[in-house]
Order: structure tokens, then C-alpha cells, then sequence
């Protein structure tokens, strides 16, 4: 979803962070053998091959020349940081490779793109200090990797930063927020009624801050996590002391069409899924046009 969003706002968004993400437009929207796709996606063996970047590239010229989304040329100067952990199974390093590819190939100049795979870890979001063992794939999907995941991404976007804070909630706080407030009915397109929302104490007294966006993975929701993602990812302790906000939307567990609360990458919500007309990449660029002050 980051590389996805990244990709369609290009000319607002800066660069992204990829967490064990396929390339944009991974499963190129085809819901006959969707089961293919999706494994093309995650986990390609002998009969599913990997996905190709230069096919999905195309595709993304082509939705550019329809206005779908942004005009690639918005990417080229763009920060891109990627991981695969060597133990992953659930998305392989091959897969996670494309991206890189699908950058490069977009235009995304090579100095620009961190690429991190050679961590013992599994499918997760890792900290430098907490969660599960490296190389699990469990949840809470948070890995102790003694490694600031958190901390060489936002470095890598931004640049040079102060030393974060010591604690995840620094001198700021985390807000709560109605999602609804950016689109009708939320849970009918997988959103929760709620988000949130870290907020150094800098940002709330009206200085210059940064928006970043994260978006928690599959069976990282609040209903199955609480608040161990948006308090221990590690990003709150940076951006409490370098003036920025982050932004953490929120999804909710739907029976059927998304089980497992993982955000729109394949089309379940809506065949726009992958452009700037999607509900759901509605909804979160609104959210940021608020916190920026200009919606």
C-alpha cells in the first residue's frame, strides 16, 4: 500500500518506506485467478512466476496518460527505502526485489533507493528493541532485529535528523480521530471508524511539521493489536524530536472481502484500488490535506 500510494500521489508524496511490499499494481487488477496473482504477489514457486517490473511500469505510463494517477516524472528526485527479510515466506525476497526494479525502472534515480536484505528476519515490522524473536512470523508482526527500521527510513526520506526521544510518546501524544470524517460508511470499504494520529508537542503549538503516513500491515489492526503498532513501531520517538506527525489510518477485519485487515493492494474494496479515485487512497489523502491544513 505504501508503494501504491507513493506511486499514485507522487506529486505530494516524497518517498516511501516498503516493508516487505510487491511492486505497484502487483496483481494488474485481474480478479479471474486472483488465487494466481496474489501468489505471483506473496509467494511464487515453480508454477507462479514472480511479477515483472517492466510490464508493471507500462501500466503505470498508461494510468499517468489517463490522469489516473500522478505522472512518473514526479518520482525520479523521490527517496524509495525497501526491505525483505531472508526468513520471510509470506512475501519472498524475489517479489520484493521487483520493487526496486519497478522503481528504478520508473525513473527513480539509483543513489535514491535504499535497499535492505540481508537481515535474519521474518514478515514484520522490526525494532531495535522490541517484539518477537528476529526471524518469526507471528504477531504482532513487530520483530526485535536490534535494527531501527523505523529510524533508517525516516533518515533515509528526510535526511539528517536529531536523536529520537526515548520514549514512544516523547513530549507529544496520540490523538484520535474519526475516519468517517473523510468518507461515508468506513467499515463498508474496510476502514475503521477510528484513527490515529502521533503529534509532537512542537506540531500542536503551530510550528512547520512533516506528515508522514504509516500504514500497518495484515493483522495489525487496533481490534487485533491494540496499541502495540502505533506505540512500538518506532516512529513516535523521531518524530517527537524532529517536527513530524504521523499519521497511522486504520482498517477493520471484514468477514468475507478482507479477513485479515490488510489494506487495498489487489482491488477487494474497488476496482480503482490501485489509482487516486480508490476509496480507501481517497480517504487517507484527505486525512493528510487536513493535518496540512489545506483541504
Amino acid at each position: 500500500m505504501a508503494t501504491q500510494f507513493h506511486v499514485a500521489f507522487s506529486s505530494t508524496i516524497s518517498g516511501a518506506g516498503v516493508i516487505a511490499g510487491g511492486p505497484y499494481y502487483c496483481t494488474q487488477g485481474r480478479w479471474f485467478a486472483l488465487w494466481f496473482y496474489l501468489s505471483q504477489c506473496t509467494n511464487p514457486s515453480f508454477w507462479v512466476t514472480k511479477p515483472r517490473a517492466a510490464k508493471l511500469v507500462a501500466h503505470a505510463r498508461r494510468f499517468a496518460h489517463r490522469q489516473e494517477i500522478d505522472h512518473l516524472d514526479n518520482l525520479r528526485d523521490d527517496k524509495v527505502y525497501i526491505f525483505s527479510g531472508t526468513e520471510d515466506k509470506s512475501v519472498r525476497p524475489s517479489v520484493v526485489a521487483q520493487t526496486k526494479s519497478f522503481y528504478q525502472l520508473a525513473g527513480v534515480a539509483t543513489e535514491n533507493i535504499q535497499f535492505i536484505d540481508r537481515i535474519q528476519a521474518g514478515h514484520a515490522m522490526i525494532t531495535a528493541g522490541y517484539g518477537s524473536a528476529c526471524e518469526k512470523t507471528t504477531p504482532p508482526f513487530i520483530n526485535n532485529c536490534d535494527y531501527d527500521q523505523a529510524g533508517a527510513i525516516l533518515r533515509h526520506i528526510y535526511g539528517k535528523l536529531n536523536p529520537r526521544h526515548r520514549s514512544p510518546m516523547g513530549s507529544g501524544g496520540i490523538i484520535e480521530f474519526s475516519q468517517a470524517t473523510f468518507i461515508r460508511n468506513p467499515k463498508s470499504h474496510s476502514l475503521s471508524e477510528i484513527g490515529y494520529a502521533y503529534v509532537p508537542k512542537s506540531c500542536g503549538e503551530g510550528e512547520l511539521c512533516r506528515i508522514h503516513v504509516v500504514f500497518h500491515g495484515c493483522q495489525q489492526t487496533t481490534s487485533m493489536l491494540g496499541d502495540r503498532f502505533y506505540m512500538h513501531a518506532g516512529y513516535n520517538e523521531w518524530a517527537a524530536t524532529n517536527n513530524i506527525i504521523v499519521l497511522y489510518p486504520q482498517l477493520v477485519l471484514a468477514r468475507w472481502t478482507n479477513p485479515n485487515g490488510c489494506w487495498d493492494w489487489w482491488g477487494y474494496d474497488s476496482a480503482d484500488y490501485y489509482s487516486k479515485v480508490g476509496p480507501q487512497m481517497v480517504a487517507v489523502m484527505a486525512m493528510i490535506k487536513h493535518l496540512a491544513g489545506t483541504n
